[in-house]
């Protein structure tokens, strides 16, 4: 993923793909940390970006040009929130929780473990003590039950967790498992994809 930073340079992001939208598949999801200072910090100062997704065993690759929106827990306030889904009769931010809860019940329970550690890439690196969760069970709080300790572990680090939404508007594919190559360029107009073959 690039973008450009509020200094004006480029930024560089590796994503891991989590899946696309069942009822929508022009949208992309990531997984995000909310404590995550720097891909936070780069899609506030502009949420427009590009993808490049490379598929070495088909020969081909995308790059995706789009915007990003974050689908965060009720609890945290997000600049960019994803916009209302057509096809649904939820309210866009009781569809995008409904996903997110998806999302996350979806994961395994050392990817959930990481969202209890602090903000990756920062330096000094954090005491041994920080990265003690390494796998968290996936749990839903019965109200008729005193919360105990993992439970609270457990809804901090959900509360982490966010959807990082990327709704795509031109796709370029380049397929090079033949010769010559084939190079086409879709574009979104008025929710229709126009496409056109472009030179290899």
């Amino acid at each position: 993923m690039s973008n450009i930073k509020r200094s004006g340079d480029a930024s560089m992001h590796c994503l891991q793909f989590l899946s696309f939208l069942d009822d929508d598949p022009r949208f992309l999801q990531f997984p995000l940390a909310m404590n995550d200072n720097l891909l936070m910090g780069d899609i506030k100062s502009d949420p427009n970006a590009r993808l490049s997704w490379t598929m070495p065993k088909t020969k081909e690759y995308y790059k995706l040009t789009g915007k990003f929106y974050i689908a965060s827990a009720p609890i945290q306030v997000t600049r960019f929130p994803p916009p209302r889904i057509p096809s649904s009769d939820l309210v866009a931010a009781e569809f995008w929780e409904k996903e997110r809860q998806k999302q996350w019940k979806g994961l395994n329970d050392k990817a959930r473990a990481v969202f209890t550690w602090p903000s990756r890439g920062e330096v000094p690196r954090a005491d041994r003590v920080a990265f003690t969760c390494q796998a968290l069970k996936h749990s839903v709080a019965d109200k008729n039950k005193k919360t105990d300790e993992a439970q609270v572990v457990h809804d901090i680090a959900m509360d982490n967790f966010c959807l990082l939404v990327y709704k795509v508007s031109d796709v370029e594919h380049f397929d090079y498992s033949s010769y010559p190559p084939r190079r086409t360029v879709h574009t979104l107009k008025d929710n229709r994809w126009i496409s056109k073959e472009a030179n290899p």
